[in-house]
């Protein structure tokens, strides 16, 4: 008897091992069915459109099976037989990093589907165009720049989109591209360059209805709110501005004489996002106050330090830093009081005379730098 209940257990264990080892062949010959397939679409150089998007796709599936199922087979070999330490913490180990490199591979994947049929649209501009030529395999190309909503991205586009960006680029060094692509993979579905803005990216990206068309409402839109020059500083520290330490505990003395000048003070204001403006806050009072009580009479924003990009500062009418032009703005305002060829634009209020705009422009002819005053200097009796 006990010879037969010991056959029988060898059976059963040697059926064990038979399933074990076939389960261990099975994934072995999954991982390494899905690495040679993964070299050969890697080598195929497919960037864009939904061609791009199954290369991408099956790219991130088949890794994140791999993962998956080495997270499978280690989590089993855990419960198999007696164990080292060392051999149940890399284990575990292996678990913990594969299961979810698995999740995180496949998640923009299923993320996408939705959009295939509703893609997003993005515009960029400052344009660089940059290609992999390292190793044995295929070159790859990118399109890289900064978008009208202020974040930078980074595409990767085929072979004949990349040649005629830069061929288009050198003809004309403001290009722009209009981007159409998934969201959570960033495969391109369609690239469009283009000299300027079309009238589809007033629609897509519009400034607030707050924003006035004139640019003598003395209005600037900030992200998502819009300060009308003059305005007490407290709107803005109400909206999460914070001043600079120095000028935190300022006071400023009153003006009690007649057409006595108005003490200021210029200062910076940062907000969370870590974006800074300029101000300049002038005291119009008879009583010596507090900065945080005083009126905020101009500001002074600079695109080209980065703060500020695209959507993230409008002036009256829409227009952008780092995306509008000194044509746009002649268009858009008219003739300027004063013009400092290829540099600057200045625009003045008939009253009150200390009201103006002064913009500035880079070398490439965008509108990169902000100055709008709307505030007297002193009392006018």
């Amino acid at each position: 008897m006990s010879n037969k209940n010991n056959h029988m257990g060898s059976r059963k264990s040697s059926h064990i091992k038979f399933r074990y080892a076939v389960f261990l062949a099975a994934a072995f010959f999954l991982i390494f069915g899905s690495g040679i397939f993964l070299i050969i679409m890697n080598n195929q150089v497919i960037a864009m459109g939904r061609a791009g998007f199954i290369r991408d796709a099956a790219f991130r599936i088949f890794l994140g099976v791999a993962a998956a199922a080495v997270s499978v087979i280690c989590a089993k070999d855990l419960f198999k037989g007696k164990r080292s330490a060392k051999g149940i913490c890399g284990r575990i180990l292996a678990v913990l990093i594969c299961l979810p490199a698995a999740f995180f591979l496949i998640r923009p994947v299923v993320l996408d589907i939705p959009y295939l049929n509703d893609p997003q649209i993005t515009y960029i501009n400052r344009l660089e165009f940059d290609d992999d030529l390292t190793g044995d395999g295929p070159a790859r190309y990118y399109l890289r720049g900064t978008g009208i909503d202020g974040s930078s991205h980074s595409f990767s586009v085929n072979r004949a989109e990349y040649d005629a960006g830069k061929n288009l680029r050198s003809e004309n060094p403001r290009l722009q591209a209009k981007v159409t692509y998934l969201p959570h993979t960033d495969v391109v579905l369609s690239l469009r360059y283009m000299p300027a803005l079309d009238e589809q990216s007033q629609k897509l990206f519009p400034p607030s209805d707050a924003l006035p068309d004139d640019w003598k409402s003395f209005a600037l839109q900030i992200n998502d709110k819009v300060y009308t020059l003059p305005l007490p500083l407290s709107v803005f520290l109400k909206d999460g501005w914070k001043t600079d330490e120095e000028s935190s505990g300022l006071m400023l003395p009153g003006a009690d004489e007649p057409y006595e000048s108005y003490s200021s003070q210029s200062i910076r204001l940062t907000n969370e996002q870590g974006q800074r403006i300029n101000v300049t806050v002038y005291n119009t009072t008879e009583q010596t106050i507090g900065i945080s009580h005083c009126t905020v009479g101009s500001i002074y924003a600079i695109y080209g330090n980065l703060d500020f990009a695209g959507t993230q500062l409008r002036l009256p009418g829409g227009l952008m830093p780092g995306w509008s032009t000194w044509d746009d703005v002649l268009e858009q305002y008219g003739q300027p009081d004063e013009r400092f060829e290829g540099y600057s634009l200045t625009y003045r209020a008939d009253s009150p005379s200390s009201a103006y705009w002064n913009l500035y422009f880079d070398e490439s002819g965008y509108l990169d730098g902000v100055m709008v005053r709307c505030q007297a200097y002193s009392r006018d009796h």
